[in-house]
């Protein structure tokens, strides 16, 4: 990896090579969520805030965390975490945006500090309740409306193994926190 000299200290935390903790913070206070993420090698986690990412990329959403780390055989891979409080019809849309931005945020990252092609990418939700409309108690809110013909669950990409980012199914994971905000989780 080359010219991380170049980057705001404050914008990155780094490991050791041989691996280390990082932290993905939501620091908004109706969401405020820590998740500890231990790393078995050399990784990076960025924190683009809300309009200190890259001006001139049209997706403006950022994710809480964006993690590249180093796979001995395999080469640099790419995390990427969005912490929701609770996960609503609302917030779930807003995080697949997120993911998206955080995609292309890595990716003009990769190129400044000259790492190769992600080996591999994953999508992690971090939250603390799930409350998607299909889990509520009035069934008729599922209802598809007259005329129009239902093509699939609504938010069912919530429970898939994989979302469709950037025209490419990307895996996606579940963190579920404890009632304070509080988290693990090791890549």
């Amino acid at each position: 990896m080359n010219n991380l000299e170049h980057l705001e200290k404050s914008f990155y935390e780094k490991t050791v090579e041989s691996g280390g903790t990082l932290y993905i913070i939501e620091q908004e206070k109706e969401g405020e969520a820590k998740l500890a993420v231990y790393c078995s090698n050399e990784a990076l986690v960025f924190a683009i805030k809300p309009g200190n990412g890259f001006a001139y990329l049209k997706r403006r959403n950022t994710p809480d965390g964006i993690v590249f780390m180093k796979n001995k055989e395999h080469g640099w891979e790419l995390h990427i975490f969005e912490c929701k409080k609770t996960v609503s019809e609302k917030s779930w849309d807003k995080a697949k945006l997120q993911f998206e931005g955080g995609i292309l945020h890595a990716h003009m990252l990769r190129g400044l500090l000259d790492i190769p092609c992600f080996s591999k990418i994953c999508l992690y939700t971090v939250y603390r309740e799930d409350k998607l409309l299909r889990h509520t108690a009035d069934p008729s809110l599922l209802r598809q409306p007259v005329g129009k013909r239902l093509t699939s669950q609504p938010y069912k990409d919530w429970e898939e193994p994989f979302i469709p980012i950037l025209n490419e199914n990307v895996p996606h994971h579940r963190i579920q926190l404890n009632a304070s905000g509080q988290g693990e989780h090791t890549l």
